[in-house]
């Protein structure tokens, strides 16, 4: 069973701890299977910073917080984002909620790409044009030079 823990960091009686994803028998600063954030308790208000979407990832396949890392992610606010997520919503939204920063869906990044390559073939087929036109124009220069050089001999 994985577990997002707490693991120690830090200096002798300076403490800080990284938020981490693992086995549930392993040691405390043991092997992890994922370090998705990080807590200082030293400074006044504390800081704290958990990746959003890798928390609602792990807790969606069954992790289970530590009581201390559960305070911070209801601090945070993953933790009513997660029943909302269990409730239907998709993942990118709620993450796009807490980062202020709006998500790209499918449908728009493969459209960009489509308008991207559109106005790159375009512009070689412009290119293509020109080429063949003066390509076309020095083909009729030569032959008209040719006529002519037959007709004053």
């Amino acid at each position: 069973m994985l577990r997002i823990r707490l693991s120690r960091t830090g200096k002798i009686r300076q403490p800080s701890y990284r938020v981490v994803v693992a086995e549930k028998e392993s040691k405390r600063d043991g092997r992890i299977v994922e370090n998705i954030g990080h807590y200082n308790p030293l400074p006044d208000p504390i800081q704290f910073k958990i990746k959003e979407d890798r928390a609602l990832y792990w807790l969606s396949v069954g992790a289970q917080p530590s009581d201390a890392v559960r305070i911070l992610l209801e601090k945070q606010g993953t933790m009513g984002r997660l029943a909302r997520l269990h409730g239907g919503e998709s993942l990118e939204a709620l993450v796009a909620e807490y980062t202020g920063v709006e998500p790209a869906t499918a449908k728009t990044v493969e459209a960009e790409e489509v308008a991207e390559a559109k106005s790159v073939v375009e512009a070689i087929v412009e290119e293509a044009e020109a080429v063949a036109e003066t390509v076309t124009e020095a083909i009729e220069d030569a032959v008209a030079a040719v006529i002519g050089a037959d007709e004053e001999e």
